[in-house]
């Protein structure tokens, strides 16, 4: 049986590379915009930062 075993340390980074991951997409919608139009734009851009708002939110609660 696998299991997996994650630390908190572990659980931080993933979320740290998640939004550095995100944020790099947000930076490269606008280079996008032809071929997606500028309300897709939009609804990525603004769920992306959502995305982003919650990670923080979930590494505020793991962190106490």
């Amino acid at each position: 049986m696998l299991t997996l075993f994650m630390t908190l340390e572990d659980g931080l980074e993933l979320i740290e590379n998640y939004k550095k991951a995100l944020e790099k997409f947000i930076e490269t919608l606008p280079e996008q915009s032809v071929q997606l139009g500028t309300e897709m734009i939009k609804t990525l851009s603004m769920n992306s930062k959502n995305e982003i708002k919650n990670l923080e939110a979930i590494e505020k609660a793991l962190k106490k």
